[in-house]
């Protein structure tokens, strides 16, 4: 099952698919990133440990790898569009069984351990590296380094081979996977158990305490275990399936001339392929499950740890805002957009389109999800303003992203240079307006005037971005990223 040699050439692809995004230098952009974060934490560990207990850190380091690993393993409902879809000039390793006699599910298995190893050496190890530096500074042993490495790369190997099994399974089960776990869910929530006891149990953490070798054995084990399970749920598909589908661009087109005639064609045609595709429910799922994780994480720190943080829904609607990223960066990669060089199609015009489709999700998942919030926070009273923050914020970030980063956003972002463009005129914004989330309790009308004066100037500034999208992409060609 394990094929070294192929595994080999995985990473090899991995690197060079990524590195022909954007210039060789900045691939290690984001591990740097990663090293001089943790750098600043472990050299501000003396203070934090004032404040927060080291434990609680330790808590909450190793379940967020969990959640981490959760999300890597996303991957596994896709594995059917990867093998049926060849990217443009662009043909992974993944989908060689078409041409070569291999199953596609040993492939698969050697793909999952390629993420996890890649995962752990670009996203664990510079976190470890960064702590590492930072001992210079400040007392932390690197016995200790040693067993947090070894910890937290448990609870990213937990996180991810749970989440392979369950998006296996829903990619295999549907509507009834969703259903079964959707109940698995509620039947947890409402059985009262104790969070924070629990928690506290996670193997990885235990492990760290108690640097037992059996429970590394047995992580591991349950790893591959859950990993062979996965493989049952996998689907060997020799030939792409056949799908039939009704003529439905007239209708639509018809629906989308009401909001705008001049983008009606292209917006219809790329709605029909978010349904065709069934990429509108990984859409929907990957904008929202990290707003869901922002809540538990939150809900977790106020009633479970009971720190001193109190996070209104006027925080939870900037940081919609910032989450809008993965938004627009599925949107802009729904399709090759390679075929459009042979249609009369200008690139902005496109850009806007994907923006039209944008501000649709977040009206559908963001607002019923800041009524959510301000419903179990019992702050109704804030929705207007909070709403008000969420779109100003959402449309910026959006205009921002569209003007620095075109169709191209998931490769673009990895450019030092962009990515430092978009820091700049991201993360001021998102401080400011989570520090008078913190602030309007205690000054609500010097914060309301200062959170509506910060919209008018957002509203102004995407206004300008917008209007400086022919300038900049106008005349380029369409390519795979």
């Amino acid at each position: 099952m394990l094929d070294v040699n192929i595994l080999k050439l995985m990473f090899k692809e991995e690197f060079r698919l990524q590195a022909s995004f954007f210039n060789r230098s900045y691939f290690l952009f984001s591990s740097l990133t990663i090293v001089l974060f943790a750098f600043i934490m472990g050299a501000t560990l003396p203070m934090l440990r004032r404040a927060v207990a080291i434990d609680d850190l330790l808590l909450v380091a190793h379940w967020i790898l969990l959640f981490y690993g959760l999300g890597v393993g996303g991957f596994a409902m896709f594995g059917d569009r990867i093998l049926e879809r060849r990217f443009g000039s662009v043909s992974l390793l993944l989908s060689s069984g078409y041409a070569l006699p291999i199953r596609f599910k040993r492939l698969f298995f050697l793909f999952y351990i390629k993420d996890t190893l890649y995962y752990i050496f670009f996203t664990i190890l510079p976190m470890i590296l960064g702590l590492a530096l930072a001992s210079m500074f400040t007392p932390i042993s690197f016995s200790s380094l040693l067993f947090l490495f070894v910890s937290l790369t448990l609870s990213f190997i937990l996180g991810i081979s749970f989440s392979v099994l369950l998006f296996a399974a829903l990619a295999r089960l549907g509507a009834a996977g969703l259903v079964i776990a959707a109940a698995g869910g509620f039947y947890l929530w409402f059985t009262g158990i104790d969070v924070k006891e629990v928690a506290a149990q996670l193997p990885a953490l235990v492990f760290y305490h108690s640097h037992s070798f059996y429970l590394v054995l047995g992580v591991f084990i349950t790893s591959l275990a859950l990993g062979v399970i996965s493989s049952f749920f996998i689907k060997e598909v020799p030939t792409p399936h056949e799908r039939k589908a009704k003529e439905a661009f007239m209708g639509t087109a018809r629906l989308t001339s009401r909001l705008s005639s001049k983008y009606s064609p292209m917006l219809s045609k790329d709605i029909i392929d978010l349904v065709r595709s069934g990429i509108i429910f990984p859409v929907i799922l990957t904008f929202l499950t990290p707003l869901l994780f922002l809540y538990a994480v939150t809900w977790f720190v106020e009633s479970v740890m009971l720190w001193n943080f109190s996070f209104s829904l006027l925080f939870y609607a900037a940081m919609v805002g910032f989450f809008c990223t993965l938004l627009y960066s599925w949107l802009s990669n729904i399709d090759i957009s390679e075929c459009y060089n042979s249609l009369p199609l200008s690139m902005p015009h496109v850009i806007r389109t994907k923006l039209i489709l944008f501000l649709f999700f977040i009206c559908v998942v963001a607002v019923p999800y800041l009524v959510a919030i301000g419903y179990l926070k019992g702050e109704t009273d804030l929705l207007w303003i909070g709403l008000f923050i969420m779109f100003t914020v959402s449309v910026y970030v959006g205009s921002v992203l569209a003007y620095l980063t075109g169709l191209f956003t998931n490769s673009y972002l990895l450019d030092a240079k962009i990515l430092l463009q978009f820091s700049l005129a991201v993360v001021p914004v998102l401080l400011a307006e989570t520090l008078l989330s913190f602030y309007y309790p205690i000054n609500s009308e010097f914060s309301t005037l200062y959170i509506a004066g910060m919209g008018l100037i957002l509203v102004a500034a995407s206004i300008v971005f917008l209007n400086r999208l022919d300038s900049r992409w106008k005349g380029r060609m369409f390519r795979m990223a």
